[in-house]
Formats: C-alpha cells, sequence, structure tokens
C-alpha cells in the first residue's frame, strides 16, 4: 500500500482565498482562534480579508487536506506600507532609526492559522517557511497575541525577535500582542 499525504501545500491566489475559499478560511480562522463561526470577529475577517487581497505584495499559500480537498490552514502577507492602519499602530511606539529598520523594506504576516483538527502536522511550519521563503523585502513584521503560546514558540524557532514585548489595539484593548520582527536572510547575503 502506498502511504499518501494526508496534507498538501500550495500558493493561492488572492481573489481564490477571499473568494470560493472564503468560507473555509473563516471556519480555519474562527476555529484557530476559538471563536463560533457567527461571531463578530470572524464575521468581520472577511472584510479584512478581501481589504488585505487588495495591497501590494500580497502573498498567500494554504494547507488542504488531501482526501476531501478542504482548507485546514493558512498564511498571507503583503508589502508594508506607510498609512495602512497595523502598521500605523505598531510603528508609532519604535524610534525614528529603529522604524527605518524594521519598516522601510518590510514584509508583513498578516495572519496564519491551522485548524485545531489539523494541528500537529507541522502545517503552521510550512505555512510559514513557504510564505517567507521568496520575500524580497529586507525585514518581515507580525504581531502574536501572548496567550498564541504555540505560535510564539514557532516564530522563536524560526528566529524572529521581540520588537516590542507588549502592546494593545484600540480595536481589541484587552488582548496584549507582541511586535515581533525578522531579517530576512537574502537580503542581508547580498
Amino acid at each position: 500500500m502506498i502511504d499518501r499525504p494526508r496534507f498538501l501545500v500550495r500558493a493561492v491566489a488572492a481573489e481564490e482565498l477571499s473568494g470560493r475559499l472564503l468560507e473555509q478560511v473563516l471556519w480555519v480562522f474562527g476555529g484557530a482562534l476559538g471563536f463560533p463561526l457567527r461571531h463578530g470577529r470572524v464575521n468581520s475577517f472577511a472584510d479584512t480579508l478581501r481589504r488585505h487581497a487588495a495591497y501590494g505584495g500580497f502573498d498567500a499559500f494554504g494547507a488542504f487536506n488531501v482526501p476531501r480537498n478542504r482548507l485546514v490552514g493558512f498564511t498571507y502577507g503583503y508589502s508594508s506600507q506607510p498609512g495602512l492602519w497595523w502598521r500605523e499602530q505598531v510603528a508609532a511606539p519604535l524610534t525614528a532609526s529603529q522604524r527605518e529598520e524594521w519598516f522601510g523594506d518590510a514584509f508583513e504576516l498578516a495572519e496564519l492559522h491551522v485548524h485545531p483538527s489539523a494541528q500537529g502536522n507541522r502545517l503552521g511550519s510550512e505555512l510559514h517557511d513557504r510564505l517567507i521563503a521568496n520575500q524580497p523585502q529586507r525585514t518581515a513584521l507580525l504581531s502574536v497575541m501572548h496567550r498564541s503560546e504555540r505560535a510564539r514558540q514557532l516564530y522563536a524557532s524560526r528566529g524572529w525577535e521581540c520588537l516590542i514585548a507588549e502592546l494593545r489595539f484600540p480595536t481589541e484593548p484587552q488582548t496584549p500582542f507582541s511586535l515581533l520582527g525578522l531579517r530576512l536572510q537574502k537580503k542581508q547575503a547580498q
């Protein structure tokens, strides 16, 4: 008997992620964060994803359950651009030289989620590595919730460093986040 892979990680287009796969994206997002599918945070994420999918440099990967061809994980990001809400929130506490160093030529890893039914299969690692591997920018940035210990471990194992230990967004003031940065190796080698 041939041992077939249970999961496939592949690139997904912006239109695919925010279009025909959107219901599955919301299922993964809600499950990963512990929200029911009809929760306001899950519903509002659909609009956020559509907005992000239109940003320059948008890049995304999905993890699919092979037998069912169902999305079980996804990640995406885009080129950091002045004036975008997240960037302005997290850049404000940094010094001018830190902002230039980290945001001068940056990729923003916006989302990385794996549904609980598929966790423990190294999909988060593969999604992360595939997304980061070909980014042309000098640095990458992301914010991670303090309660997401599994995510924090993943990023630490990949060399992300903490730039701000605790920050709170006005949209979610009760939840502490950290800002992490990663220097992308290919830029340093040039």
